[in-house]
């Protein structure tokens, strides 16, 4: 159990100068030293300021780390380590107390700059109060003859002082995730604690970064578990510690390193093994040299935890291989269905359109470049649909205008317009002149943005073949159809039995790799109940993978179910 510390804090225990000699080894059982005598934390619910004790998951990175840490020969690379685990059992608290003891004991170090990222200000207001601030200024003020004394800048600031009371130039900051530079200079040490909670880890990457020196001394610990949801940023830093473990250290700490025991048994027994438990739980266990009764414990208190936990695997995992294979199932399309269209995709002709000036009729010619590409051209008597998400932002940095045209005897995808930065006047004209080429297809938009796409159409280009949802709809002139999270989710799983019975046909790889980074993601609420959203993946786009679930959604059960097709048409 963690020691209490029974003096006002900053405590004043008196350190003998063996005491500092066995802290200022360098090494791992010097850090260990300092770590469990020399540094105070407040524990979490009873609000003392404890000594912590360093458990065996914890003990795992810091010697990983400290193998880094050489005092009087700098490192002369860049080092990178990625830390993944389970939920609380002090990560970001060793690695915080690592940075400030590499910063205190390898010389040379007067500008250690650690800069610490979180999801939020909030957030990191909040780990500053609670964990930051007592590590660094609970050091006792013997233990370090280069850093004896700490200043407060501001909430979430601290620099570092000499014996003489002179700054050193040195500094720790904690930024939230959205912060886009790194504010005080260049950094030494980075810590990215908890990716999979950031709204854009790649831009807090490329913001901080920069700012860290390719030579000397500098260290990257990205720092993640799966307590709310899988982060494809994290588990790509897993596979890229993988492939490249000279570039980039991994260390992996399994739940049954933190915790369960012996003490955990109670009523379970090995007849109540389940088939994970023999074939994934009980391989690991015996790796680490946990048999017998121990290794009882350590499966009667994952059985027991996760009773109260919905995601166990995500929150404790096992193993990296069951990691691996948790986020192969983060794609909401997977990946039998994305094979199933991969023969079917096409190079595609770019087309332009241009209008007859003696018929008026619009007429498409190949292009060496266009936004408009098409797959197949149009068949006599055939119906077309012509899919339309809009958008109303001209900025080129916008979503995409993205529409698709759909035959509707096979539900084959026969062209593709994806483009953004155009005045919503020109995206009218396309989609009027597409649709006409295409036998005077209906046109189906969404309707949540495209009021001003519809009266371009309606009342500009007199175009009126539009799909309507029912009766009602088509009384109030509301053409199209309106997406809700609920409707969504059953235009997805329309689209989804489409998909898995091969009745949809898909010849644009743009299409199939936005549904690869189509992801559903599970978040929990602070009173314990789950959210699931289903988003592109950070980074990406998600414009025609709208267009397939509308197509999906506007057609009819039979239509689904592969039966006789029946539409709604309104033709003037």
């Amino acid at each position: 159990m963690p020691k209490i510390v029974e003096n006002e804090y900053p405590f004043n225990e008196v350190l003998t100068p063996d005491d500092i000699r066995k802290a200022l080894t360098g090494d791992f059982d010097g850090f260990k030293y300092f770590f469990e005598h020399c540094m105070v934390l407040q524990d979490r619910d009873t609000r003392q300021y404890v000594h912590p004790e360093m458990n065996a998951g914890q003990e795992l990175i810091a010697r990983t780390i400290l193998s880094y840490v050489d005092k009087d020969s700098r490192a002369t690379s860049h080092k990178e380590c990625v830390i993944c685990g389970p939920r609380q059992f002090g990560k970001s608290t060793l690695i915080t107390a690592i940075s400030n003891y590499m910063a205190a004991y390898v010389s040379g170090l007067e500008r250690s700059n650690i800069i610490h990222t979180l999801q939020t200000s909030g957030a990191a207001s909040k780990y500053y109060n609670q964990k930051m601030a007592p590590i660094v200024t609970g050091v006792h003020p013997d233990i370090f003859p280069t850093i004896n004394r700490k200043s407060e800048n501001n909430s979430t600031q601290l620099f570092y002082k000499d014996v003489k009371g002179i700054p050193r130039g040195s500094y720790y900051e904690i930024l939230s995730a959205g912060s886009n530079s790194v504010r005080s200079g260049t950094a030494t040490v980075w810590l990215c604690d908890e990716p999979s909670e950031y709204r854009n880890p790649d831009v807090t990457e490329d913001a901080i970064s920069g700012a860290l020196p390719d030579h000397g001394f500098s260290f990257t610990a990205y720092i993640g578990t799966f307590s709310d949801r899988i982060s494809s940023y994290f588990t790509d830093k897993i596979q890229m510690a993988l492939d490249n473990p000279k570039e980039m250290e991994l260390v992996f700490v399994p739940w049954f390193l933190v915790y369960g025991g012996e003490e955990d048994i109670l009523n379970f027994t090995e007849d109540d093994y389940d088939e994970y438990d023999k074939n994934v739980i009980l391989p690991e266990l015996t790796k680490y040299g946990y048999v017998g009764r121990e290794a009882l414990g350590k499966i009667a208190w994952y059985h027991r935890r996760a009773r109260r936990t919905s995601h166990m695997r995500y929150e404790f995992p096992t193993s990296i291989d069951d990691i691996m294979a948790l986020t192969k199932d983060r794609c909401f399309f997977s990946e039998e269905c994305r094979k199933m269209q991969e023969n079917n995709i096409l190079a595609g002709t770019p087309m332009t359109i241009k209008t007859d000036q003696f018929t008026k009729k619009p007429e498409m010619s190949k292009a060496d470049q266009s936004a408009f590409i098409v797959y197949k051209q149009p068949q006599e008597r055939h119906r077309y649909r012509l899919v339309v998400d809009a958008i109303t932002s001209m900025s080129g940095e916008s979503d995409y205008f993205s529409m698709m045209v759909f035959d509707e005897h096979n539900n084959e995808q026969c062209a593709v317009f994806y483009d953004n930065g155009l005045a919503l006047e020109d995206y009218a004209d396309y989609a009027v002149q597409i649709a006409k080429i295409y036998n005077r297809a209906m046109i189906v938009p969404e309707q949540n943005m495209a009021e001003g796409f519809i009266a371009l159409v309606w009342e500009g280009q007199r175009y009126y073949n539009f799909y309507f949802q029912d009766n009602v709809a088509r009384a109030r002139k509301m053409p199209g159809i309106r997406t809700t999270a609920s409707s969504r989710a059953g235009m997805l799983d329309s689209l989804t039995i489409l998909l898995e019975t091969g009745r949809i046909i898909l010849h644009d790889q743009g299409t199939l790799d936005e549904m690869s980074y189509f992801e559903r993601k599970v978040k929990k609420r602070q009173d314990g109940t789950e959210s699931v959203r289903i988003e592109a993946r950070a980074g990406h786009h998600d414009d025609r993978v709208s267009n397939l679930w509308i197509y999906a959604g506007s057609l009819d059960r039979n239509a689904i179910a592969g039966q006789k097709k029946t539409t709604s048409w309104f033709v003037v």
